[in-house]
């Protein structure tokens, strides 16, 4: 099982956070319910004024009822707790998320009616609502209807499916509750931490993915000698003071009459950082491409899947993710299911809008970029201070591939392994963008298949 499949798994079975809500006092006033309660104030009085006891006697009545009708409305949101939960608070598009809201009355007093609406953004499409809709009007609400007897406590579940990559805010919570007629409705705002659902990137396969200069398949020969990797003997040699005991080769010991070690070639992990471009334009007020941004976030969340599965070090260095989140905008290299996950929630976090350059962040944060860490530039625009910087990294040993995803021709960069991951990655059926843009008729399924591009370099392009 691969690392992407075994991740999921995994996170199926955690337990996601479940912020707790307490609703707030609050009880609106209904016109036509005053209305009511006057009309019967003057029925009891003309019943009183004309002797008519039986007028006089329903008028009373009915204005009990309205009375209590209004204490009752002011109560009914007292001493409710609503505790949501989500089946994941992470996804994939197409993925389906069920909301939970358990919802617990701690009174005797029943409620007899109990409304919930819960604000979601667009990009998660509530079950029953249409997509186009939906986006439209920016977002929509989960609407639910309950009743609650004295101490009584009901689930109402509802579902969502991820259209689009992203991180989703929800909490804007409110509820509206009142007397059995509805004479005096109460609403409350839930007072609560809002919490987040992350839709990642599309992660495709990649068959035949390597890195030439250092093959991902674990670890490697290095030059320098970091440690000794038993599992790579390189023959014999005589003992010297200090060397392990452990190393000690008896049988040649034995054989030739002289202590003789073990000796073994060194290894290092290897490292890749994925550097991805979130700017899709030349400059800010052309706005933005989202097939391509969309294609760069596929192509890292691919890469960095797959690499993993291979025993790389993965890290990232992006700088689309907003000032608030910074932690997120470089990731140090690592390894394991932990480390994918952040790195797909960095590549959900992406918006379309770049404050800083790639290399600046790169700087900004140290062990970002391991010494002979393979570096993977993704993205359709190339900002000069960034190829600058990269072509630095090349001279100190460090091997670069640029993997282009802009609608452009790939960009010449001779010194550097320039792939063209368009057939690949971007939106075969783009909804926007000139129209008089063609992509590669052939859709690429294999890493060994996107074009490897040559050409002369621009130096004053960089």
């Amino acid at each position: 099982m691969g690392m992407h499949p075994l991740w999921m798994a995994k996170g199926l079975e955690a337990r996601y956070r479940s912020p707790s809500l307490k609703a707030s006092r609050a009880t609106s006033l209904n016109p036509l319910g005053e209305l009511f309660v006057i009309l019967l104030i003057i029925v009891v009085i003309v019943g009183a004024v004309t002797h008519e006891t039986l007028i006089s006697a329903v008028g009373a009545l009915a204005f009990v009822i309205a009375i209590v009708s209004r204490v009752w409305a002011a109560l009914s949101l007292e001493e409710i707790t609503i505790d949501r939960t989500a089946s994941v608070d992470h996804a994939f598009q197409d993925d389906e998320i069920e909301i939970t809201f358990t919802i617990e009355n701690h009174k005797p007093l029943p409620v007899p009616w109990l409304e919930i609406n819960e604000y979601v953004p667009r990009g998660l499409l509530i079950e029953g609502n249409k997509a186009v809709e939906q986006a439209y009007l920016g977002g929509a609400e989960i609407s639910a209807m309950t009743s609650l007897g004295g101490y009584e406590r009901v689930r109402v579940k509802r579902k969502l499916t991820a259209l689009a990559r992203g991180s989703y805010r929800l909490g804007k919570t409110r509820l509206r509750s009142g007397d059995l007629f509805g004479l005096y409705p109460a609403e409350a705002t839930l007072d609560h931490t809002a919490w987040s659902i992350f839709v990642y990137p599309t992660i495709k396969a990649l068959p035949g993915f390597a890195l030439k200069a250092r093959r991902p398949i674990g670890d490697s020969v290095s030059r320098i000698r970091l440690w000794d990797d038993p599992s790579r003997p390189a023959g014999v040699r005589e003992y010297r003071p200090g060397d392990p005991i452990k190393n000690i080769d008896w049988k040649t010991t034995a054989r030739r009459g002289d202590m003789f070690v073990r000796q073994f070639d060194p290894s290092v992990s290897e490292h890749a950082v994925i550097f991805a471009e979130a700017v899709t334009t030349d400059v800010p007020w052309e706005g933005y491409r989202s097939d391509v941004l969309e294609g760069t976030m596929t192509a890292a969340a691919s890469i960095a899947n797959h690499a993993l599965d291979l025993g790389y070090k993965v890290g990232l260095v992006t700088n689309g993710v907003s000032s608030s989140s910074g932690s997120h905008s470089v990731v140090t290299p690592g390894t394991g299911a932990a480390q994918l996950t952040m790195l797909l929630e960095s590549l959900a976090m992406v918006h379309p809008i770049g404050v800083r350059s790639l290399d600046e962040l790169a700087r900004s944060k140290r062990g970002a970029i391991p010494s002979g860490a393979t570096l993977i530039l993704v993205g359709g625009i190339y900002h000069p201070r960034t190829m600058n910087y990269l072509m630095g990294l090349k001279r100190t040993g460090h091997p670069v591939i640029i993997l282009h995803t802009g609608r452009e021709e790939p960009p010449d960069y001779p010194d550097f392994e320039v792939r063209d991951g368009r057939s690949m990655f971007l939106d075969t059926n783009p909804t926007s963008g000139p129209t008089d843009f063609q992509r590669p008729q052939k859709i690429r399924s294999s890493w060994d298949e996107i074009p490897v591009e040559s050409g002369s370099l621009n130096r004053s392009a960089i």
